[in-house]
């Protein structure tokens, strides 16, 4: 699991067709209080296929989460390369810190993924462009930075 938030839980893995898959399930607090969820699944970085030093591959990215256009927040989700083990993220002069979380693969690679909630700037589809990112800052377990976008 990525991240539990009030009615809220993230997790995320690896398909075998080389895709990251997100799923984001809304555990109550509307709808008679039903589980609602919903799976995403884009193209893996392809610097996760291979073994290095640590790297953040890509800026994370939005999800269309919470659906309500009034929430204010919206989810990021991430993933990282060797051993990163949080992930510190900074849009709109606010920034989330996750722990990262490990994601089964093959051989000795080592790779993982992230999830931060971040507030929204508007309406539109996220709420948000990736330019919006303005930093992403990657940690080892002894907190020195080891990889930034």
């Amino acid at each position: 699991m990525l991240d539990t938030r009030a009615r809220w839980e993230t997790s995320a893995w690896l398909a075998a067709q080389g895709s990251f898959c997100v799923r984001a399930a809304h555990t109550g607090g509307h709808r008679d209080d039903r589980v609602t969820e919903t799976i995403f699944c884009d193209p893996a970085p392809a610097a996760l296929d291979t073994i290095g030093p640590p790297l953040l591959p890509d800026k994370p990215q939005p999800y269309t989460l919470p659906p309500d256009p009034q929430e204010q927040e919206i989810i990021l989700v991430g993933t990282v390369r060797g051993g990163i083990t949080s992930v510190s993220v900074t849009m709109f002069g606010q920034t989330a810190t996750s722990t990262v979380h490990p994601l089964p693969a093959t051989g000795d690679r080592r790779v993982g993924a992230y999830a931060v909630w971040l507030p929204r700037s508007g309406p539109e589809r996220d709420g948000m462009k990736l330019a919006d990112i303005t930093a992403v800052i990657g940690r080892d377990a002894a907190g020195s930075i080891v990889a930034q976008l």
